[in-house]
């Protein structure tokens, strides 16, 4: 139905009032609210948006704008808050331990990007075939993926036990005492002990979207290369790895986020411990919202995290585009 000549009247003077750039977002949302040929329902499209709408609304935008307030207010989750201004965010930048969970997470990150997607991509380059047996093989080591980062934590940690883990186990069986130690307890192992079990837990995962991109790779490239003498070496040099270009933008980004956003592993293997080498900023969070009952501290530790990681995934998306994209 279209509606009396007086309503679209109405709306042309209306119009007449607005700059080009009001008048055109308005044309869109009554052009999609008219009913046509094209949207014959008119309004009723908006219907299906809005509980989406409200759901987005209840969890993500009013938990986000609270968290905005509480991080300037002194609250301990129970009683009112108390404005304070800018002070925890002060603090924040004097916490020393706070700023040396920073530190921990980006060698952790670091840790994670030769582990995690560094081997990743050497799984996906050998497990590459459809001779028999890969497939096993390439389910293997996709195993772990599967597994919750709670029991891969337990597991791991029953493994690096001093007396009775396997690790410190097989060393004594190999004549290998002296590298007999606690490797969780020993600030000097700590952080590099649950990077390899982060490397375990994940590498499985990127190797299966290296996969996806090695099989989009056409088969005479190589053949190409190979009559032209190139080398197993030179072939992934010069054809797999340039090809692998995006793919590897994408990995980078998901490690680098995750590794500063996750605590599970260190949460559950060491919670920070021993003397802090293995803190991280999720769990400096827990311990100073809820342990410590500083709740608008610890939001405000939040906001700082959050923005980190945006600057930096913003900083890396500007780096990643700025190279060229390979086609073929």
């Amino acid at each position: 139905m279209v509606g009396p000549p007086k309503y679209w009247e109405g709306l042309r003077k209306f119009s007449e009032a607005l700059n080009p750039a009001q008048i055109l977002y308005l044309k869109g949302l009554f052009v999609a609210a008219k009913p046509s040929k094209a949207n014959p329902d008119g309004w009723q499209v908006y219907l299906f948006v809005i509980p989406a709408f409200l759901l987005f609304a209840l969890f993500v935008l009013f938990p986000l704008l609270s968290s905005l307030y509480y991080g300037f207010t002194r609250w301990d989750g129970m009683s009112s808050p108390v404005w304070i201004g800018w002070d925890n965010y002060i603090r924040a930048f004097k916490d020393t331990i706070h700023l040396r969970s920073y530190l921990n997470a980006s060698l952790y990150v670091l840790g994670t990007l030769v582990v995690e997607v560094g081997l990743g991509l050497i799984l996906a380059v050998l497990l590459n075939s459809d001779r028999p047996g890969f497939s096993l093989f390439r389910v293997l080591c996709f195993s772990p993926v599967v597994l919750s980062m709670v029991a891969a934590a337990i597991l791991w940690t029953f493994i690096y036990d001093l007396r009775f883990g396997l690790l410190n186990g097989f060393l004594r069986e190999i004549g290998l005492e002296a590298w007999v130690k606690p490797w969780l307890a020993q600030e000097s192992t700590a952080l590099a002990a649950v990077t390899l079990v982060s490397g375990w837990k994940y590498a499985g995962f990127y190797m299966v979207i290296y996969l996806a991109a090695l099989k989009r790779i056409p088969l005479s490239l190589y053949e190409a290369a190979m009559l032209d003498g190139a080398g197993i070496f030179q072939r992934f040099w010069r054809i797999t790895l340039p090809l692998l270009r995006e793919t590897t933008m994408i990995a980078l980004l998901l490690a680098i986020t995750g590794g500063f956003a996750g605590i599970e592993l260190f949460f559950a293997m060491t919670n920070g411990q021993p003397f802090n080498a293995t803190e991280v900023p999720g769990t400096w969070i827990i311990k100073q919202a809820f342990d410590a009952g500083q709740m608008g501290y610890g939001v405000a530790l939040t906001v700082l995290m959050m923005l980190f990681i945006g600057i930096i995934s913003v900083l890396y998306l500007r780096f990643a585009n700025q190279g060229e994209t390979v086609q073929y």
